[in-house]
C-alpha cells in the first residue's frame, strides 16, 4: 500500500520532469513554437455544432501521478465508420514505472484497428498495467520500450494525427509545444487542470477538459474548451461546469432531475433521484445449474430493503433475469440484454494463478460509460483451481469489483427452509462484499473480526446467521431452546472453530440446539436480519468482560453473553479472550464502529479525498489512500474472506443430500 509520502514524492519527480522538459524541449519533433496569433489566417470560418464534421479530440482526464493512464477522447463525426488505426497520437512518453521520460520526450504512439461508427467515441489510454484489457470502448497504448502517453495537471498536450498532419490538437497548462500542422493551435493555452486536492480536501482528480456536447466547436483555441469536474469517458460530454454532488454518491445532481443524464446515460429513469443517495450495480452471473450462482430475486431486494432504511436507494441492473424489458423494479436497467456469463470454474479478483479475473469477464460486458457510476458485481461458482467450494467472496476495499462465490455451497429450494437460506445467504454476502467497496472492514474501521459488540452483516459472527432480533437478549427466556439469540450466534461461531467438538460444545447445551436450520430468526427463516451498524454498542473490554451488559445495546432481565462459554451468567467482571481470528493473546478493547455513518458510495477517482467533483475524506484513517481510477488504473487493496467452517458446509450438505 502505497504511503501519501510517496505519493508526494511521485508528483514532485514527475512535475521535476515535466519541468525539466519543458525548458529544454523545442518542440519535441513537431517544433517547438509558440502560439503566435499570426496564425489565424490560417483557420476557416467556425461551423456551427451541428454542422461541424470531422475526428476529434473531445476530452482529456487530468493526470495527477506518472503511473496511472493518462486518457483522451476521440469522438468521430463525419458521418460514416472510421478504422482508428488510420490515426496516430503525438503526446509526451513516460515510463509509468519510474516517471522518466522517453527519449525523445515526445513521442507519436500508433493506434490499433479499431471501428468507430459515426457519432461513435473511443478512449484512448496509457498502458501502465498489463491486466488492462482492450474492449470496443477502450484501448490501452504503449510503445515497444513500454513508454506510454502522459501529462501532468500542470502542462501538456495531445495531437491526433492522419497521413502525417494534425487533425486536432490541444495544448494546456504551460506546455509550449506546437502542432505539426500549421494553424491548428491559436493564442494563449487551456488553463492548467487543478492540482490533486485542496486546502480543503476537494478532489480534482475526476476532473477533465472537454468539448461540451452542448456546444462543440473547433477554432483552434482555448474557447472550445471546457474545464468540468465531472469527466464523461466513452460518453457525451453533458455534465456542465461546477456541477454540484450534494449528497456525495458520486452522481452529479444535474443527472439526478428528468431529461438529465450522465455521460449519455438517463439514471433518472433508472430511479435516482434528488435528495436520496443512489448506488448503482451491475449484476452478472454465470450460466450454472447450482441455485447458489445465479441470483434471486429476493436476494437482490433484502438488500434494496436493508439500504433504503437509510436513504440509500440501491439499483441492481440484472439484465433479463427478471423481466424482458427495461424494469427498474425487477432489477432490468438494459433491457433485452442478457447478464449470463460462460461458467468458469475459478475466478478472483487481480488473479495470479489460473483463476479468471473479474476484470476479463467485466471488460467484455461492461458498458463503459457505466465506470464512473456503476459498481459490478459477478455472482461466480469458486475461488479455488478446482472450482470446489470456497469463500462466499471476495471485493476490492473502496473499489467497483465484488465477487460472491457460492458454488458448491449445496444451496437449494428444494423445501421452504432451504430457500429462505440460499436467499439470506446470497443477500447477506451481496451485502458484505458490497460494504467492502464502501470502505468497510470485518471490524468497521479495522480488519479485527469477531466482535461480539460489531453489531454488523461486515462481521463474520453475523453475516451467514443473520443479526440477533434483540441485541439485548431479554429473547432469552422466549426461545424455545432457552438461549438469547445473541448467544446462539456466539456458539455457532465458536463451536465452528473447533476441530472435533463434543456433542456439548457449551456444557448442558446439545450443539444441535443452535445449528442454522433452528437457530431463531436465522438463514433458514424469512425474519433473517442483515444490517450495517449505527455504531451505538459500547465497548467490550477483554480485562473487565461483565458479562450482564450483553454486547452494550443493552441488557434484558436475566440476559448475558455468555463469553466464557460456560453455559451460565459468570457474574462480576473478569479476564478472558473472546475467541477471534487470530486467537491473538492481547487482551484488548473490542469496539463498534458506525458503518452506515461512513459508507463511501462514490466509486470515482481520488488522491486524498474519496468522492468525485466536491467531496469530503473518508473519517476512517485506516482505509487506504493510493491514487485510485475506476476507469484505467481500478486496482485496489482486497477484502480476502476466509473459507466457511467446514461445520457449515458439512451441515448443509446433511441438510440437503
Amino acid at each position: 500500500m502505497e504511503s501519501l509520502l510517496e505519493q508526494s514524492r511521485k508528483l514532485v519527480v514527475a512535475g521535476t520532469l515535466l519541468t525539466t522538459l519543458l525548458l529544454t524541449a523545442c518542440g519535441g519533433g513537431g517544433g517547438g513554437g509558440d502560439s503566435s496569433p499570426s496564425q489565424a489566417a490560417a483557420v476557416t470560418p467556425v461551423p456551427t455544432p451541428a454542422t461541424l464534421t470531422g475526428v476529434f479530440i473531445s476530452e482529456v482526464g487530468n493526470n495527477a501521478y506518472y503511473n496511472t493512464a493518462a486518457w483522451f477522447e476521440i469522438y468521430n463525426k463525419t458521418g460514416h465508420a472510421i478504422d482508428l488505426a488510420s490515426y496516430s497520437v503525438r503526446t509526451r512518453a513516460i515510463n509509468p514505472d519510474n516517471g522518466t521520460p522517453a527519449a525523445p520526450a515526445i513521442e507519436t504512439f500508433a493506434l490499433p484497428h479499431l471501428t468507430i461508427p459515426d457519432q461513435g467515441r473511443v478512449v484512448v489510454a496509457s498502458k501502465v498495467d498489463p491486466t488492462l484489457v482492450n474492449n470496443s470502448n477502450v484501448t490501452y497504448i504503449s510503445d515497444a520500450s513500454g513508454y506510454v502517453p502522459s501529462w501532468s495537471t500542470a502542462a501538456g498536450f495531445v495531437e491526433l494525427l492522419a497521413n502525417g498532419k494534425t487533425t486536432d490538437f490541444v495544448r494546456f497548462g504551460s506546455e509550449s509545444t506546437a502542432p505539426i500542422s500549421s494553424g491548428m493551435w491559436i493564442g494563449a493555452n487551456v488553463p492548467a487542470f487543478a492540482k490533486t486536492s485542496d486546502v480543503n480536501g476537494i478532489n480534482t482528480l475526476s476532473s477533465s477538459i472537454v468539448r461540451l456536447d452542448s456546444n462543440f466547436t473547433q477554432t483552434h483555441t482555448s474557447t472550445d474548451w471546457t474545464a468540468v469536474n465531472f469527466s464523461t469517458p466513452g460518453g457525451p460530454n453533458d455534465v456542465g461546469p461546477g456541477v454540484v454532488d450534494s449528497d456525495a454518491d458520486g452522481i452529479p445532481d444535474s443527472a439526478k432531475v428528468a431529461g438529465g443524464t450522465y455521460s449519455g446515460i438517463d439514471l433518472y429513469s433508472m430511479g435516482a433521484r434528488p435528495g436520496q443517495r443512489d448506488l448503482f450495480i451491475q449484476v452478472d452471473y454465470m450460466n450454472s445449474t447450482d441455485p447458489g450462482i445465479t441470483p434471486q430475486q429476493q436476494a437482490l431486494q433484502n438488500v434494496v430493503a436493508a439500504f433504503r432504511a437509510h436513504n440509500i436507494a440501491v439499483h441492481f441492473d440484472a439484465g433479463n433475469l427478471f423481466a424482458a424489458a427495461f424494469d427498474p423494479v425487477n432489477f432490468n436497467l438494459s433491457g433485452a440484454v442478457s447478464n449470463k456469463r460462460a461458467l468458469v470454474p475459478c475466478t478472483t479478483v487481480y488473479s495470479t494463478s489460473q483463476c479468471t479475473d473479474v476484470n476479463t469477464i467485466k471488460s467484455a460486458a461492461f458498458d463503459y460509460r457505466r465506470k464512473a457510476m456503476f459498481r459490478y458485481l459477478l455472482m461466480a461458482n469458486s475461488q479455488n483451481l478446482d472450482g470446489s467450494y470456497s469463500s462466499s467472496g471476495v471485493a476490492e476495499l473502496l473499489g467497483p469489483d465484488l465477487v460472491v462465490t457460492l458454488g458448491g455451497w449445496n444451496l437449494n429450494t428444494n423445501n421452504a427452509a432451504n430457500t429462505n437460506m440460499l436467499v439470506n445467504y446470497q443477500a447477506a454476502t451481496i451485502m458484505h462484499e458490497l460494504g467492502h467497496t464502501l470502505g468497510l472492514q470485518h471490524g468497521g474501521d479495522e480488519s479485527t473480526n469477531y466482535k461480539p459488540n460489531y453489531y454488523s452483516v461486515m462481521n463474520y459472527m453475523y453475516q451467514l446467521y443473520g443479526l440477533p432480533k434483540d441485541p439485548t437478549g431479554a429473547d432469552q427466556a422466549t426461545n424455545s431452546n432457552g438461549l438469547s439469540e445473541v448467544n446462539e450466534r456466539y456458539y455457532l461461531y465458536s463451536l465452528s472453530l473447533q476441530s472435533n467438538p463434543p456433542a456439548q460444545f457449551v456444557p448442558g447445551i446439545n450443539n444441535t440446539a443452535y445449528y442454522p436450520a433452528v437457530m431463531h430468526d436465522g438463514p433458514a427463516t424469512t425474519t433473517f436480519k442483515m444490517d450495517y451498524s449505527d455504531g451505538t454498542g459500547a465497548l467490550l473490554d477483554e480485562n473487565l468482560l461483565n458479562e450482564s451488559l450483553v454486547i452494550g445495546r443493552g441488557a434484558g432481565a436475566n440476559a448475558y453473553g455468555d463469553w466464557d462459554l460456560n453455559g451460565h451468567n459468570t457474574t462480576g467482571t473478569y479476564r478472558f479472550h473472546i475467541v477471534d481470528e487470530g486467537m491473538d493473546t492481547s487482551f484488548t478493547q473490542m469496539h463498534d464502529y458506525n458503518d452506515w455513518a461512513n459508507l463511501v458510495l462514490a466509486i470515482n477517482k481520488y488522491g486524498v479525498a474519496h468522492f468525485n467533483g466536491a467531496s469530503i475524506k473518508s473519517a476512517s484513517s485506516a482505509l487506504p489512500s493510493t491514487p485510485y481510477d475506476p476507469v484505467f488504473n481500478t486496482r485496489r487493496p482486497l477484502a480476502r474472506e476466509d473459507a466457511p467452517p467446514a461445520l457449515l458446509i458439512k451441515h448443509l450438505r446433511a441438510l440437503n443430500p
